[in-house]
Parts: C-alpha cells; structure tokens; sequence
C-alpha cells in the first residue's frame, strides 16, 4: 500500500511575513472542517500534503514544511490572478451557484487556470509513484486529475467537489464545458455533497460528452468513474470545546447583558453574493413591518465575514448589505436597542460557539450553496434543544438536517413566517426537532467523511485500467500460436463490426466479405475449436449472413444463441419486458426526423439510433439530446442506454456479452484456451467476465480492460489467418 497524497489549493497552513522584515516567517496551522479532517490522516501517515503557499516561502519556511510533509506550488502572481480571481472565482464559482450573471469567461483566465492546474500535476508527479493514493480537493483544481492519469495510468485518484455542481442545463453555459468534464475523468472516484450533484455529473458527462453514464458509474472505454455522495461532516470534538471554553462562558454572558430579554436570531456567512444577505436581510424587515411585537423582541446578529474584497460584485454586495442594514436599524431603532447587531469582521471559535449557544433561531438563508457547515455545527452545539434551525432549500446541507424549517430565500414573505414560526416555537417541539438532527451530525462527523471517503476510493482501485499495448497481429500470434495449437478445446470469441468487419456508412452495408467468410470458413473446420460471433446485430441478419459455416453466434448483445450444431435460435434468459418500446419508438421516430440521415434499427430485445449517415457535428448534437430525453423518460424502466460508433441503443436491462459467454462457457466449457475482441463499450462486458489467463484483444485506441490491442479489424484478420496456420 502506498502513500496519501493530497492536494489543495492551499496548504494547511499559514504563512506570514515578519512586518518589521528582520525576523523572517511565521508559519501557523491553519483551522477549518477540512484541515481538521484531513490533518489526522496527513499528520498519522508518511504523505505529502501540496498546495499553494500564499507566499513566496524563504529558506528557512522551506525547510520547516519539508518537515511538515507540505510542499508549496509556486505560482507567479499574474497566475494566480487569472487562475484564482479570474477563472476559479470568476467563471466556476458563479456559474456552479446558478448566476451566470457574474460570470466572466476570459480565454486568458482560462489559461492560467489550465497553467496553474499543470503547475499541480507537475508537482505530484514529483512526488506520486503507481501504488500512492491521490486525493485532489476542489473546483480550482478539475483539470488535474486527467493530466495525472495521462502520466500515470494506473494511479488511484480521488477528487471532491466542495461546491454545487449545476444542472447540464447550466453547465452548458461556459465554454470551457467539456474541458472541465474531462479532466474530473481522469479520477476513479468523484465526490460531491448530494445526490442531486451525482444526479447532475452524471447527466453532463452524457449529455456534454455523450459518455454513457447510469447509476453513478461512467463508463469509458475501459474504466469506470464512480461519482458518489459524501456530505461533508465537522469537528464536533473542537466545535464543542470552543463553544464551552472559558472565554465563551465570558463572551455568552455579556452577550446576554447587552441584549437582555429579546430573543436572538443568528446569521453567519461569508460575505458572498451566494449566501442570499439581502433576501434574509428583506425577510427580517417584512417580520418586523407587520408585527409590531418583534420589533422589541428579537434582536438579529449577523456576522459577514469579509471575502474576496477585491472583486467588484462581491463590494457591491458589501456596500448593498450595509445600506439594508442602515434601513432596518433606522426604521426600528431606538436608543439603546438595534434590531440588527451587524458584525463585518471574522470571530474566534470560541465566540462563534458562545452565539451558537446564544441564539434562538440559526437563520440560514443561501440562494444556493454546496453544503454550509454553520448549519452543522449549530446543531452540534444545541444539544439543550432549545434551537432551531431556519435552513434554505437551496443549501445541500438540507438533504441531510431535514427536521429544520425549510425557506426559499426567494420568497420573501414565506421566509419571514417561517422566522416567526421559529420564534413562537414550543420548547417540546425545538427538542423534537433539534434531537434527531444533533445526533445525525454527531454520528456523521468530519472524520467519519475522510474514512468512507478513503474506503470508497480503495475500492475504486479494483476498476482501474490502463491502455493495453498496441501490438503488430505477427507478434501477437506468436503469442497465442502455441496456447491455440496445443489447446484441446479452444473458445475464440468475436465481435462483428469494428472488429472482425469495418464499419460502413449504412449500418446493412456491412455484409461479410469473401475474405471474412473464407477465414469464418476455415476457423469452423478446426478440429475440437469452438467459434463464436458474439455481436450486437439481430439474429435474422447474422443467421443470414453465416449460414453454412460451422460456427455458433450470438445475437443482440447475448439475448439470443445459436449452436453450430443447431438450426434454431434460443433466448438466453426470461423473455424480457418490452412495455417499453412503443413509447420509445416514438421518441426515436421524432428524432429519426429531425436528423437527416439518422435510422432506426428494430431487434427483439433493442431499438437502435443510427446517425452514421448524418452530418457530424448535427448527429452527434442530437445523439446527447436524444439520450438526455431517453434518460429522463424511462427513469424506473428495465432498460440500460448505451452509447457506440454513431449509436444510441436501448436494450432490455441484464443482457450483454458477459453475461453470454458465462452461459456458453457453462455449458460448454470448460475451454482450455480462450481469445475474444471488441471495439466499443459492449465488449467491456466480455473482458470483465473473461478468466484471467484469457486472452482479450480491444481494436483501435484508448482504453480498455483487453489485456491487448490491435490497430484495426485488417489487423484482426491476419491475427486469424495465422492462428489456422498454428492449428492446422
């Protein structure tokens, strides 16, 4: 087992400049819910942690994070700027929380970003060896796991998202789209907060890419990227030790002297144009307008912990924030008692806690955000149960804390019933509330995330693949020749198109050729060889194409078998479900006449989408929509879509090439010697369920989980033509 390697946009720790110049640099741990989650695992094993340091470090800080196991990227500041300011917080960062309003998509930036995201790579590859486990953390850093995989194919990568990721829909808008997707494809395993984010990777890698994505695997040639929901959890140990420390019982107490009898409302949050500050702030107002009776009786703290200064939307909301606050305390005011206590600073844990067991109502308001942790760490310190949480629904910690009041910040005057709901709220029912929630984080705490994260990341290892070797068929058959020869009951496997015949522009052009039916010929009269064409075409057209040949085949991606020694066709399995087809048929019809050139195909157990013979770009346009469309309507259906050459297939659930070797090999088997080729996504099936010592041979590049690769089905057929010269 290797090492744990991680890597942030920055390091855990900083760094600072003695301000007189004579003392050198400080270095100092840093806090948050990451850092405390990932510093036991950094700090208990023998890793690296990577990222950058803030500051160009001087001799002496260098040594210092050698000992720490920390080593700096080192950015040029007109990088940075581009990559942290211009794209990273100018492009992904709005558009992931749904305003596009505020995005800017310099090509520039871009390039810095791409820069930058090298600058990383280049530093973990310094570092990173075959068996290292690699956890990549963030939007700033999405082009990074590719570029690693590209180096080391086999590495075990791990990436987490710690913000929203959109609808497709959204997505859709930068264009930078599909460079972004691609590089999250060079991890194993991708990490989000809900399900809804699994739900919307998974529809944009096929609706932007055309991968073939379901139930939160992509499928590349090869390789499955596994895309799974980890909410992050907190310190719950350190959160309760400030919240209870000395210092917050003085700061609690003189909280409660300044404010008295009212009760107190509580908003913490970055001040970011994400976190909804006027929509909550407008809330408050229309609470106070028509009820007289809170006017005295409820005083709102607010922290705004100052963010990204020197981006002008973020002072526009600054400078909005203060002007509604100046409002509400002008309107509502009276010498000695200020409805909003408005706090532009950041606060020390231990005050942070000591508001947290302050506050009647935690009132959480985001117009969209990835998680938000001041949810979780209210609940953590309100085990009195006398809280309650306000919590937007917008906010994807409220798929977890679903006892809170749920608000839609948008609607102004259905947030300012829920705070009042709050505020007249039993006691009994704070606690029936407040109970289950505080005991679901308490479980589910940061360290919890880390280990079920690394566990999950492990097990994505066993799917790692890389890209055979692309081999010469002389070569090979001096490989296979003597195995075959000797063998006394060879299994040789093939697909069609793509394969063992290249594709035509019409799909029915396909026919045999003499030379393919001379070589079928041939492998048919082989003494004690079983022969199998197993290939996604109907059983009508290969049983017309072959007849005659000793030779068995398989139909429709394993839903039908013929035996060379039979004349009929048997199902493999059940008969399947077809309720599904009619609807289908119709979507594909509609799509057949929308694209010129595209046709569908009818099997007994599959509708197929061809768009060979459509222009490119509007083909391949309309093959995303189409299984977008497909995706959304047979939600529950017992169905898979798959992807291919110029293809949309939709074929019953369960079947596929794997699945009909298994059946052939147990009631035929056991082979002594097995060979099988595949081009495309459907033979992966096959090599999956192929024994170890088979041999597995993908035509064309990328990857594949083939234990070898040929260039082409030319380079198929010689491979053939010599292994009957080994045998005869």
């Amino acid at each position: 087992m290797g090492r744990l390697i991680l890597i942030s946009n920055r390091l855990p720790v900083t760094i600072q400049d003695d301000a007189v110049g004579q003392n050198g640099q400080t270095v100092n741990r840093s806090s948050g819910g990451l850092v405390a989650g990932l510093d036991p695992l950094h700090l208990n094993g023998d890793g690296i942690w990577i990222g950058y340091p803030g500051t160009d470090p001087d001799e002496n800080t260098r040594k210092l994070l050698a000992g720490m196991r920390l080593d700096p990227v080192i950015i040029p500041d007109s990088e940075y700027t581009g990559y942290y300011e211009g794209f990273s917080n100018g492009a992904i960062w709005p558009l992931f929380h749904y305003l596009p309003e505020h995005c800017n998509f310099d090509p520039s930036a871009f390039a810095d970003y791409k820069r930058v995201n090298e600058r990383f790579a280049e530093k973990i590859l310094e570092h990173a060896k075959d068996d290292d486990t690699i956890w990549i953390h963030d939007y700033q850093l999405m082009l990074v796991p590719s570029m690693i995989r590209e180096k080391l194919p086999s590495a075990r990568i791990g990436f987490f998202l710690h913000i929203p990721f959109p609808s497709s829909e959204v997505l859709r808008v930068m264009p930078q789209r599909e460079e972004l997707l691609r590089g999250l494809l060079g991890a194993d395993l991708i990490g989000v907060h809900t399900f809804e984010y699994t739900d919307h990777l998974s529809r944009s890698f096929r609706r932007v890419l055309g991968h073939e994505s379901r139930q939160g695997v992509v499928n590349l040639s090869g390789r499955k990227v596994r895309i799974e929901a980890h909410p992050l959890g907190i310190d719950v140990e350190s959160q309760r030790k400030a919240a209870y420390s000395d210092e917050a019982e003085q700061i609690l107490i003189r909280y409660k002297r300044n404010i008295s009898d009212a009760q107190v409302i509580l908003g913490v949050d970055r001040l970011d144009y994400t976190k909804g500050l006027p929509n909550k702030l407008a809330a408050f107002k229309a609470l106070l307008d028509r009820e007289p009776r809170w006017r005295d009786g409820v005083v709102l703290i607010q922290i705004a912990v100052p963010s990204r200064e020197a981006i002008g939307s973020y002072r526009d909301q600054k400078s909005e924030v203060e002007r509604l606050v100046g409002e509400i305390n002008g309107l509502y005011g009276r010498p000695g008692k200020t409805p909003i206590q408005y706090i532009y600073d950041s606060v020390s844990p231990d005050e942070l806690g000591a508001l947290y067991r302050l506050a009647d109502v935690a009132l959480i308001t985001p117009i969209r955000d990835g998680l938000n942790l001041v949810a979780k760490e209210y609940v953590a310190i309100r085990d009195d149960g006398a809280g309650v949480l306000v919590l937007s629904e917008f906010a994807g910690a409220a798929t977890e804390l679903g006892e809170a009041l749920r608000i839609n910040p948008w609607d102004v005057q259905g947030t300012a019933d829920q705070i009042e709901r709050a505020l007249d709220m039993s006691f009994d029912e704070r606690n029936e509330r407040m109970a289950p929630m505080h005991r679901r984080v308490v479980e589910n705490d940061v360290h919890r995330w880390v280990d079920r994260f690394i566990r999950s990341l492990g097990s994505a290892g066993a799917e790692i693949s890389s890209t055979p070797p692309m081999l010469h068929s002389n070569v090979l058959a001096e490989t296979l020749a003597g195995s075959f020869a000797s063998a006394s009951k060879p299994l040789i496997m093939l697909d069609y198109d793509g394969s063992l015949r290249e594709f035509t522009p019409r799909y029915e052009d396909a026919k045999p050729t003499d030379e393919i039916l001379k070589l079928l010929k041939d492998l048919g009269s082989l003494n004690g060889a079983e022969i199998y064409i197993n290939s996604g075409r109907d059983r009508h057209t290969l049983g017309e194409w072959f007849k005659g040949l000793n030779i068995s085949l398989i139909a429709e991606h394993g839903s039908w078998a013929r035996n060379k020694e039979q004349s009929e066709w048997k199902r493999l399995g059940p008969p399947p479900d077809l309720s599904w087809k009619t609807e289908v048929r119709s979507i594909l019809s509609d799509f057949v006449s929308r694209t010129p050139g595209a046709r569908i195909e009818e099997k007994s157990s599959a509708l197929v989408w061809h768009f060979r013979e459509a222009e490119n770009d509007i083909g391949k346009w309309q093959s995303l929509d189409l299984t977008t469309h497909l995706e959304n309507t047979l939600v529950g259906a017992p169905v898979e879509i798959l992807t291919g050459s110029k293809i949309v297939e939709i074929r019953q659930q369960g079947l596929d090439k794997g699945r009909a070797y298994s059946i052939v090999e147990a009631e035929q088997g056991p082979f002594d010697f097995v060979m099988a080729t595949g081009d495309d996504r459907t033979d992966e099936d096959l090599f999956a369920q192929l024994p170890d010592d088979a041999f597995s041979i993908h035509i064309g590049q990328g990857g594949s989980l083939a234990t070898s690769s040929l260039s082409s089905p030319a380079s198929v057929r010689r491979l053939l033509a010599l292994l009957v010269q080994a045998r005869s």
